[in-house]
């Protein structure tokens, strides 16, 4: 039986049509890899100004009640009840030719490719937040050294230097609280959706908030160097054989720095790449085995400077004068809260294709541009996945509303109406692909939802909104709870209708009739970069295809893509080379 996709309206004069193709649903990868050519994940500066992946033929053909021959109008000219394209998905037409958008070579970039790097690349607003907060660490040494040579007498202490690595993993352990984060999008993410535009865009850079938590942990790594060395310089000056509390203490030290140095190791965008499983475990189990360290640490150091350097003061005094031994109880805390909030949940699967699967929770409700953690073996990992918002209730008026790509009653996602949420698991390794030929009854949950990129896109109206493969998942958040948002989709995935459904395509049309959906399947990877910017093109020129909204009839104001990271960088940087806001998560952002 032919796919509803394939049926088309008959024009009033018949005109030969295209056979529809067959297709056979295939496993692909999800949006962590699917657009990634079979070469590495790594990318250089060259890379990027090559300007997007490969253009290929794309497959649309229009059965067309369209209301002009060009399927263009002015905003001012719009008719609200102009009749619709109805569409389907055939391997006919490329995407830009159907779509009207112009296929011509992209205008340059800006500024030559030394500017291009040092802006977009290696000046990343990641990578500022990096060096600024690791910068901070460096002018405080280069205070201290400078300060003891005016003195010429030792300034800095190995206990301020421990103080100082104490207070910088707590930055890097506070950036990481679910609350902490949710404060972030909520004030620079939400609430500054009052601003002019200039200022929005950038407060929602506020996704890259990750360059705090590594710039801390590096520069705690670097301290504790600091801290190593004058502890040594102190031990030795004193006279006296190296008693027991003392040697423990040499121990635990070298142990604490070895780690932390594999952990840096471990963390090193190529390597983490390379070997996730191993950064996982690393990262987890060798960072709890630190913070025991640090505690044995502390209190030898305490009895020890009870028994010597203060024996008048009793050792739970000299603990709570102790700066490190605060901050490190807070860091301890925030560290073991997410687990304190880990709950066996009941989830109701929905088997889409053999490719992924629905999973529906009805446990608490959520908010557009959130992501919660799954497992099934909290050891041992967790999964974090966009979350969807059931949609809102059918009104009567939308009883009987139409599909832009069949004609005939709109199909929604299930639990309309419902309290809840759900999340799309697809293949993207063996984890994923064993929930989806095993769907479970029940999984664990971590922490609390927490906001992601995707919650950038409520500050700008109308955003373009770029998914490739389940990377639409996330960005289905904002479509159904906010379905009057204005927006303009493209979205770029292997055989959409036979791995995800028509209920998920019909929402995204309904969305944006004018969505530019492709199959990669038929048509091959295509240039996301230049479909995307003569989208943003066109806006700005104020022409607009038909079918799209009123309220989205006004020029975009920025573009977010939720994608793997090859596509992601080159896309984020071949719009913003061009003058085009554009937000999407890179590496840890």
């Amino acid at each position: 039986m032919a796919s509803p996709y394939s049926q088309e309206l008959k024009p009033a004069e018949p005109t030969p049509a295209h056979p529809v193709q067959s297709e056979v649903v295939e496993e692909v990868d999800d949006c962590e890899s699917e657009d990634e050519s079979d070469d590495s994940i790594r990318q250089t500066s060259r890379d990027l100004e090559s300007g997007g992946t490969t253009a290929a033929n794309t497959p649309y053909e229009t059965a067309s009640h369209a209301s002009s021959s060009s399927g263009f109008s002015d905003p001012k000219k719009h008719n609200e009840k102009t009749t619709v394209r109805v569409r389907q998905l055939v391997p006919d037409i490329d995407p830009l030719e159907y779509h009207g958008l112009d296929s011509s070579p992209l205008p340059p970039k800006k500024g030559n490719r030394l500017y291009r790097y040092l802006r977009w690349n290696f000046g990343s607003v990641y990578r500022r937040i990096f060096c600024l907060a690791f910068m901070g660490n460096a002018a405080a040494v280069m205070w201290f050294i400078i300060r003891s040579g005016i003195e010429n007498r030792p300034i800095l202490t190995y206990q301020q230097a421990a103080t100082a690595v104490t207070a910088n993993i707590l930055m890097a352990i506070v950036v990481r609280n679910e609350h902490i984060v949710n404060a972030f999008f909520w004030i620079f993410g939400t609430w500054a959706k009052v601003l002019p535009l200039w200022a929005r865009t950038l407060s929602a850079k506020i996704y890259s908030y990750g360059g705090l938590h590594s710039g801390g942990a590096v520069a705690a790594t670097f301290w504790y160097a600091i801290y190593l060395v004058l502890l040594t310089m102190d031990y030795r000056s004193q006279e006296g054989p190296l008693d027991a509390i003392r040697g423990y203490i040499y121990l635990f030290s070298y142990a604490i720095i070895a780690m932390l140095i594999v952990m840096l190791i471990f963390a090193y965008p190529r390597i983490r790449v390379l070997m996730h499983n191993s950064f996982e475990n690393t990262h987890r189990f060798m960072g709890w085995t630190v913070v025991g360290l640090f505690w044995a640490q502390i209190m030898l150091q305490t009895a020890d400077a009870s028994n010597n350097s203060s024996p008048h003061q009793s050792f739970g005094h000299l603990l709570v004068r102790n700066a490190s031994w605060w901050m490190l109880l807070i860091t301890t805390l925030l560290i073991a809260y997410p687990w304190s909030r880990m709950r066996l949940r009941n989830v109701e699967a929905e088997v889409l294709s053999s490719h992924c699967v629905k999973l529906n929770f009805d446990y608490r409700e959520v908010y557009f541009g959130q992501a919660i953690r799954l497992t099934d073996a909290p050891l041992k990992e967790t999964h974090a996945f966009g979350v969807i918002p059931h949609p809102l209730a059918v009104t009567p008026a939308e009883i009987d509303e139409k599909s832009v790509i069949t004609g005939e009653p709109i199909q929604r996602l299930s639990h309309c109406g419902d309290k809840g949420f759900s999340v799309i698991v697809s293949h993207a390794g063996d984890w994923t692909r064993k929930i989806i030929d095993r769907p479970p009854k029940q999984i664990y949950t971590r922490g609390t939802p927490q906001f992601g990129v995707m919650r950038c896109a409520g500050l700008f109206s109308p955003v373009i909104v770029i998914g490739t493969g389940s990377g639409i998942a996330p960005c289905l958040s904002l479509f159904t709870q906010h379905p009057d948002h204005p927006v303009r989709i493209i979205w770029s995935t292997p055989n959409p209708l036979q791995t995800y459904g028509r209920a998920l395509l019909d929402l995204v049309y309904k969305t944006d009739p004018a969505a530019v959906v492709i199959d990669t399947r038929k048509t091959g990877r295509p240039d996301l970069v230049k479909i995307a910017y003569r989208v943003w093109e066109q806006s700005q020129k104020g022409v607009f295809p038909d079918e799209v909204k009123p309220q989205a009839r006004r020029p975009c104001e920025a573009a977010v893509i939720i994608s793997n990271q090859k596509v992601t960088e080159k896309v984020v940087y071949g719009l913003e080379s061009r003058g085009v806001p554009t937000y999407g998560a890179l590496f840890d952002s």
